[in-house]
């Protein structure tokens, strides 16, 4: 099964902040006291900036060993899209099991955003999103402003776009299975904390998960033809992983036995 999905409709309404530390090295949690609205102005740029990590990533959903009726971030994903006055209480408490969880040393304090989104269109309705990022780090920024009739120079330090650590996109679709996510984390090490114990989520066997699972089985397997002959020549095995990744493109159906030779 494919989801057709588009996140160039969105637009990125209104957000909730919070600074998670790390509870094990006695750091804070801060959260806003009220929702962040975004200007009409700025919506354009920041929507770019929050749905571009998420474009490339494949499909998942909440899931709990009981019910879903437990699981505390679906809960909250299903107050909100309910209700957008929701969001704040709501995502107070998402920032909250957040700092729960972070309590193993190697987990970075942070900033996290947990951002309404409006009009994403899956499966040919628009529908709200809930998208939270995660950034792990702040870098230094220069920028030249005029004072005095002279140009000055200054640092600042905030978020850059292209370095978030973390990220999850909600949609209100699929709802009674767990809604549609989208997530990831691009310190790898820390993908259990991120996507089982604070999002709780599993990938759903679609399409693209499928395709990403036998397109790496493959590389890899090439790769280990590779060490094990060395009279292998590099752009053989570069070919042959190039014949394997093409091989999904534009084919309707799946034949293992074909694809395997």
């Amino acid at each position: 099964m494919s989801v057709k999905l588009r996140l160039n409709t969105a637009t990125v309404t209104n957000v909730v902040l919070a600074k998670v530390g790390n509870p094990q090295r006695e750091e804070p949690l801060q959260t806003s006291r009220e929702v962040f609205k975004v200007a009409e102005a700025d919506q354009e740029n920041l929507t770019a900036l929050f749905i571009k990590p998420f474009k490339a990533c494949i499909a998942h959903r909440f899931t709990h060993h009981t019910s879903l009726a437990q699981h505390e971030v679906n809960n909250c994903a299903k107050a909100i899209f309910a209700d957008e006055d929701n969001l704040l209480a709501k995502g107070v408490e998402i920032a909250q099991r957040l700092y729960a969880k972070s309590n193993h040393p190697n987990i970075k304090a942070g900033d996290l955003c947990i951002a309404m989104l409006k009009e994403v269109h899956i499966e040919g309705e628009l529908v709200n999103g809930l998208c939270i990022l995660k950034s792990d780090s702040v870098v230094p920024f220069l920028t030249i402003t005029p004072r005095n009739g002279d140009l000055q120079l200054s640092t600042e330090h905030g978020i850059n776009p292209d370095k978030i650590d973390k990220g999850c996109l909600i949609l209100n679709h699929w709802a009674e299975k767990g809604y549609y996510v989208l997530t990831f984390d691009r310190s790898g090490s820390d993908s259990r904390f991120w996507v089982r114990e604070f999002l709780g989520v599993e990938a759903v066997p679609d399409a693209a998960f499928l395709t990403n699972a036998y397109a790496k089985m493959a590389v890899s397997f090439l790769e280990e033809q590779k060490s094990a002959d060395d009279d292998t020549p590099p752009w053989e095995t570069a070919t042959a992983a190039k014949d394997a990744l093409d091989y999904f493109e534009d084919r309707e159906k799946f034949e293992l036995q074909e694809f395997e030779q």
